[in-house]
Formats: C-alpha cells, structure tokens, sequence
C-alpha cells in the first residue's frame, strides 16, 4: 500500500486535494480534515502496533478518507487518493455514498483502518 501510494505523482495527488477543496465548502473542508486527522491518527497507531514506520502509510490513509468523505464530487480524482488504501481494502475501490449511510461509511471506514 505504501509503495503504490509513493508510486502515485504529487501533483496527480495534489491535484485531487484541489478538487477537495474546489468540490466542498470551508465547513466541508474542516469537517473533512478532521475526518483525515483521525484516520490518520488510527493508521500512526496501527503502524506503531506493528512495528511500521513507513509514513507513506498513514499519508495514504489520510487521502482515502478525504476522499471517502467527497466521494462522487470529485470524479476521476477519487480513485487517484484512494488507490493505495483500496489495494488492501477493494470495498473503498468503488464510491459507495449512494449504498452505505454517512455513519456506516464511516463505521466502515474505522473498521478497516484499524485492522
């Protein structure tokens, strides 16, 4: 997970952070942070529990649940930030705002991103 998401340019990343950004409004966006911020904390500790210091890791996960929170908004660029993390999670691999409500999205989320 960690090599594909090295793998993957930062301007194409960047790129897809744009359209976060472009796609939501500012309380979106901090709402969407701080869904990013927790994520990513739960992968800091995850990679802790295991003895993983690769911060492409945790990085990865931050990108998929900013992109998990947009979701459809922002086209293409989705599967660009959530790539890496689907790689080991194939539900992620597919947009699924329309099947899962906001709080089993994120009950699945934290499900995975913890394991």
């Amino acid at each position: 997970m960690a090599d594909l998401w090295k793998q993957t340019s930062s301007q194409t990343r960047a790129e897809g952070w744009a359209e976060v950004h472009r796609t939501t409004s500012d309380e979106e966006q901090y709402r969407i942070l701080v869904a990013a911020s927790v994520a990513r904390r739960a992968a800091l500790d995850t990679a802790r529990a295991h003895g993983r210091h690769d911060w492409a890791f945790w990085a990865a996960v931050w990108d998929a649940a900013a992109a998990v929170a947009v979701c459809d908004r922002i086209g293409g660029h989705y599967n660009v930030l959530v790539a890496p993390l689907a790689a080991v999670m194939p539900s992620l691999a597919h947009c699924r705002r329309d099947e899962l409500t906001t709080l089993e999205l994120q009950g699945a989320v934290l499900k995975g991103g913890g394991g």
